[in-house]
């Protein structure tokens, strides 16, 4: 979404100023906020990026979201902003919405294909009948350098190299757009993730399979431990120089005073 799969293998200590401000405004969108505060978003980024961040910023509000912009870059926030508010000396002196504020009402403008020069001096002659010559002014439309610059890029794209940097023309992530069962699916992944941890372990102890003991195989291999171990002792009381202990002699006797009452041979 923010053009930086190709620098995935990259440490982030290693990106440019415009790079590290796709990942900080990505961490910011992971988990599909309501309310978003951006602080100087298209800072350090070109111009393309300036526009997909913009672009996002638009998709969010269409969505309801609601954007806290600050910025020193009027022309971004006249692009996205629907309200502004202008401080100065630590003080509000303007707010309300960006299109009355910039309005000229005392101005009117028409814009039209161009016409025939006949037509186009009759036009004027009819306007000049109710208004002062010199406040009558005729020009052609112009868009800004912005726009000028991406259509330039996007007739150039075709031949242009790869890059290993940001790239550009990402689509914003089906959970931001809210997209049919893409959206829902990354609700549900975003569901888990910010799920408290005991909730967690609870699924994770009930997904785990019962263990399903065998107790004859149990029961076989505790007598084979017991059989070696009684081997082991007896192999050590044939070897030459083992000494009885008294707890070993006591057991002995033992034995064969029960053995004689029971009337079996030694």
């Amino acid at each position: 979404m923010v053009g930086l799969a190709q620098t995935r293998t990259r440490a982030v200590g290693e990106f440019s100023k415009g790079m590290q401000r796709r990942i900080g405004l990505a961490q910011a969108l992971i988990n599909d906020p309501d309310l978003m505060i951006l602080d100087e978003p298209t800072a350090g980024l070109d111009p393309i990026g300036c526009r997909e961040v913009k672009d996002l910023i638009l998709a969010l509000a269409q969505r309801g979201k609601t954007v806290i912009l600050s910025s020193h870059l009027l022309s971004d926030v006249e692009d996205v902003c629907d309200r502004v508010v202008i401080y100065y000396g630590g003080r509000i002196q303007a707010a309300g919405p960006l299109k009355e504020l910039l309005a000229k009402p005392d101005s009117i403008r028409l814009t039209m294909p161009p016409l025939p020069r006949e037509t186009m001096q009759r036009v004027v002659e009819m306007i000049r009948r109710d208004v002062a010559e010199d406040k009558v002014k005729i020009d052609t439309p112009t868009q800004n350098l912005e726009s000028y610059f991406l259509e330039v890029v996007q007739k150039a794209r075709q031949a242009a190299a790869e890059t290993s940097g940001a790239t550009s023309g990402n689509r914003v992530a089906a959970y931001l757009r809210g997209d049919g069962e893409e959206g829902s699916a990354s609700a549900k992944i975003l569901e888990r993730l910010t799920q408290p941890v005991e909730t967690k372990q609870v699924e994770a102890t009930q997904a785990a399979p019962t263990p399903v003991v065998n107790d004859a195989k149990l029961e076989a291999l505790t007598r084979a431990q017991d059989a070696s171990a009684k081997q082991s002792e007896a192999a050590d009381r044939l070897k030459p120089g083992h000494q009885t202990s008294e707890k070993e002699a006591d057991l002995g006797k033992a034995n064969e005073k029960l053995s004689s009452l029971l009337g079996k041979p030694k």
